[in-house]
């Protein structure tokens, strides 16, 4: 397979790595070539995670626990809205690295000239849903004015198209254009959000903030991509709808996994009073960390995990050395949680949320948990077994009707997160611990 010099991150040439693509026998570094293919993406997202932890800093303290507790409401409505489009990124993401590796190079440019328009036009016409139903869901959330609501519907017109281009980025390991994407978004969000709400906007400003700063990354993301825009299709493309069925179990578990870490302050900002539900936001928040600090892990690991499955039947040990990744460093984190929560609570939000230090803990445990099952659930499905899914799915329902049922203080609530984090993760890598490659057989290969 001929690649092109701006698709893959360079690294050394005596690297494990570049010796494989080559075809030389590798010999050993000292340096993992997963973190080295993935350095780009992992320091660009971590200044992008460094502008969201401060967009909610900042948002925390202009807004007040009621106001955040809104601002964070609605992140979760939207988190779960656009379900079906995060699925494309990593489902994507995999196609993408399956089918170059089969030498099939015009698969990119026929999925992004034949889908980025029709995702765009997609987010314009479903913005019109929360402005239509923006008094309802005001009330529903305890908001003062459904103007926030009716803004945090055009949030969809970036975030429907946006991962269509990541994921195309991801699975053809461009990582420098993917972490630009990341960046920029980021930083936007952050210095219009402190715009906004500094001249009075207040929660409509927060909101109008995403928006904006997700419209700037999508337009420069589009602008990276040019370089395969121009090149026509080589031969007739799939057919849009063979690769909708494959990225369905993509969709389930992002659905799944979505609920799981992102219906909990949904449901306290309902059930709650307004200040109670904005200190259960921060920690929410505090404890999500894990998931920003993890994240760009999940994104190398399953498509070079799906190069090594196609070319030897060898992509376990990525996932094995990514989730040690991500436990040891979200185990850090869970264990700063355990032994100065109050002070962390108080840099991170000010003093206003301090009474919910104690919840810290629990909420970064199950974030901790459902990102290391997330993480096998993305393996398995990107090497086509998705059994897994009828786990993850019957958790995340029953995790809603748990919460719904025995929500009644917010330690509880944080305890539910952690115990259906663990009991998801369990799940999930019992079967991969117990049984190799060989003995978990693909029940379907993703066209």
């Amino acid at each position: 397979m001929v690649t092109h010099p701006d698709e893959v991150l360079p690294v050394e040439r005596g690297g494990v790595f570049a010796r494989e693509r080559a075809g030389d026998p590798a010999v050993a570094v000292s340096f993992d070539p997963l973190l080295r293919q993935g350095l780009v993406l992992i320091l660009s997202m971590a200044v992008m995670n460094g502008a969201n932890w401060l967009y909610h800093v900042v948002m925390s303290r202009a807004l007040g626990p009621a106001g955040y507790g809104g601002l964070s409401a609605l992140l979760g409505l939207l988190f779960i809205m656009t379900v079906p489009a995060t699925t494309i990124q990593m489902g994507l993401s995999a196609l993408v690295a399956r089918r170059e590796v089969g030498g099939d190079g015009s698969f990119f440019a026929t999925v992004l000239t034949r889908w980025l328009g029709g995702f765009l036009l997609l987010g314009l016409v479903l913005s019109v849903v929360p402005l239509l139903l923006s008094p309802w869901l005001a009330t529903l959330l305890r908001l003062a004015s459904p103007v926030p609501v009716m803004i945090a519907g055009t949030v969809l017109i970036s975030w429907l198209p946006l991962p269509v281009v990541r994921g195309l980025l991801q699975g053809a390991q461009r990582f420098r254009t993917l972490g630009a994407s990341f960046v920029t978004e980021g930083l936007l969000k952050l210095g219009i959000a402190a715009l906004l709400v500094s001249i009075g906007l207040g929660l409509s400003g927060a909101v109008a903030a995403i928006s904006l700063g997700a419209l700037g990354a999508l337009a420069l993301t589009v602008l990276g991509l040019r370089s395969r825009a121009t090149r026509r299709p080589t031969s007739v493309g799939p057919q849009d709808a063979a690769i909708f069925r494959s990225l369905l179990p993509y969709a389930v578990a992002v659905a799944a996994f979505t609920l799981l870490t992102q219906s909990d302050v949904v449901l306290v900002k309902m059930l709650f009073p307004p200040a109670d539900a904005g200190v259960y936001a921060a920690a929410s928040t505090g404890g999500k960390i894990i998931l920003y600090l993890t994240a760009p892990l999940a994104m190398v690991m399953l498509p070079e995990a799906v190069r090594r499955q196609a070319h030897s039947g060898g992509g376990r040990p990525v996932l094995i050395r990514s989730a040690r990744y991500a436990a040891i460093a979200g185990g850090a984190l869970v264990a700063a949680y355990v032994l100065a929560p109050r002070p962390i609570m108080h840099v991170l939000f000010g003093g206003a949320y301090v009474q919910g230090a104690p919840l810290l803990w629990l909420l970064g445990l199950g974030m901790l948990a459902a990102e290391l099952a997330l993480l096998g659930v993305y393996y398995l499905l990107g090497t086509g077994r998705s059994a897994v899914l009828r786990w993850v799915t019957l958790q995340a329902l029953l995790f809603v009707a748990v919460l719904w049922i025995f929500a009644n203080s917010l330690e509880t609530v944080a305890a539910l997160v952690a115990v259906m984090g663990l009991v998801t993760f369990g799940g999930v890598w019992w079967p991969l611990l117990r049984r190799s490659d060989t003995a978990l057989r693909p029940q379907r290969q993703a066209s």
